[in-house]
């Protein structure tokens, strides 16, 4: 595929730069589209220090806690500025799957979304308003990779991030002791394979998974491919700088079918919650998933939430170690085509102030438990993180270099429409690896090039 050598240029700095510290990714591909889109609008310049009439709020997602979050932040925006915000909110892939229409028509004017790619892909398309001047508002209470990675090809900002979340091996504390398992000796792939071995003859799941969504199976690549091959192959792949039919991919893939007799056999008859069922309910050992899930563990009880933990995927190739890992940002944007751009460039900056993060913080669920969250802002005081929360961050500090996720670290007229149908037709035949890579190759070969 030929690019363009300035665009290339950017878009491998950019690239290579987004290893912020960085939630849920669930984008399916068709969810952003193709790359005709019209550019709805002008940037906003600057946000007004002052927000003008109601404003409108998107979210994406209907779960309880992010419900409840959200709506502690409007509440404790709406009481310091008395401007009205209108809540809409969709469920998750439905918002999705629809968003290119969405920020084309006439769009709330703070939505949520993701950084990295995901972001910067609707900034070039002229989607997003600048939110530079928010940056310089509140930017100090940030690390820089935050900054990085709300930081379009033009070098301006357009996401303000909320939280982020790493990827890694779930587990029940209960089962592993009840199995006689210490997390702290599954350290590498061969012990990994002797635990999975293990829950196997104890009639188990070793390592749950759904893949019917098409993009659970994106994290398991990702992972496998840091370790395999490191950090920086995973990136220059993502970017069509690597090829999709090098022996490093296939590699990636005999791995991976190693795994593949201690998967459910069902694994693309369920989407991400059905495996995560499978281990809530001890009848799976392990799972590699992003740790936002623990909010539906919590949900489930509190000793359901207290007893799940998580570990950095185990090390396969010794000259990378574990030094890489998933962590995608999580956060918002003001649409270029809403109605009150200066409105929602206002909200945000109070959103990811101090004062907006600890209104989100302090919401709680329907049983009077803070809701957990690991916040970007580094003003936040981790003191008060639970186990689970103190143990993402242990997991975390492991890794020298972050990644968002395969489908926001690609195009996302790659990462869905081909990427997800590809690892879902291996997993459905996993002889056809040689066909399968081919494929992946011929069609990034194939995509338009990016202006």
């Amino acid at each position: 595929m030929t690019f363009e050598g300035s665009t290339l240029e950017k878009r491998t700095m950019m690239s290579e730069q987004n290893n912020g510290i960085s939630r849920r990714s669930v984008l399916k591909g068709a969810a952003v589209g193709g790359l005709g889109l019209a550019a709805g609008g002008s940037l906003l310049a600057g946000c007004g220090d002052k927000a003008t009439g109601p404003l409108a709020y998107g979210a994406r997602s209907v779960d309880a806690g992010p419900t409840a979050q959200n709506k502690a932040l409007i509440a404790a925006y709406t009481e310091k500025t008395k401007n009205e915000v209108k809540y809409n909110a969709t469920e998750s892939n439905a918002f999705q799957n629809n968003l290119s229409q969405y920020l084309q028509g006439t769009p709330d004017d703070a939505f949520e979304w993701m950084a990295g790619y995901r972001m910067q892909f609707f900034a070039e398309q002229g989607l997003l308003a600048d939110l530079t001047s928010v940056w310089d508002a509140i930017g100090d209470q940030y690390e820089n990779s935050y900054k990085i990675a709300s930081t379009g090809l033009d070098g301006k900002q357009y996401f303000v991030p909320k939280s982020w979340y790493p990827w890694g091996m779930h587990f029940r504390k209960s089962m592993f002791k009840d199995l006689g398992l210490n997390a702290d000796n599954v350290t590498n792939w061969d012990e990994f394979l002797k635990m999975l071995d293990g829950m196997k003859k104890k009639g188990l799941v070793g390592f749950a998974a759904g893949d019917k969504g098409g993009w659970e199976a994106m994290g398991t690549f990702d992972i496998l491919n840091a370790r395999i091959n490191g950090y920086q192959f995973h990136v220059d792949l993502m970017a069509g700088r690597e090829k999709w039919t090098d022996a490093k991919v296939t590699d990636v893939f005999s791995h991976w079918s190693q795994l593949l007799p201690y998967m459910n056999p069902n694994v693309l008859d369920l989407e991400w919650d059905g495996a995560m069922q499978l281990l809530l309910q001890k009848k799976a050992g392990s799972m590699l998933m992003g740790s936002w899930f623990g909010g539906n563990f919590k949900e489930q009880s509190e000793e359901d939430y207290l007893d799940l933990s998580i570990i950095p995927f185990p090390e396969i190739n010794p000259e990378h170690g574990r030094d890489t890992i998933d962590a995608p940002i999580d956060g918002w944007c003001v649409a270029a085509n809403g109605t009150n751009n200066d409105g929602g460039a206002d909200f945000l900056k109070f959103a990811g102030d101090m004062e907006g993060v600890n209104a989100t913080l302090a919401a709680k669920d329907a049983n009077g438990a803070l809701i957990p969250m690991t916040s970007a802002n580094k003003g936040q005081d981790t003191s008060s993180y639970d186990a689970f929360q103190k143990q993402q961050l242990a997991v975390m500090g492991q890794a020298k270099y972050i990644t968002q996720f395969l489908d926001r670290d690609t195009r996302p007229d790659f990462a869905g429409p081909v990427v997800g149908p590809a690892l879902q037709s291996w997993l459905k035949n996993p002889k056809d690896v040689n066909k399968i890579v081919d494929s992946l190759q011929s069609q990034w070969e194939a995509l338009p090039a990016l202006s």
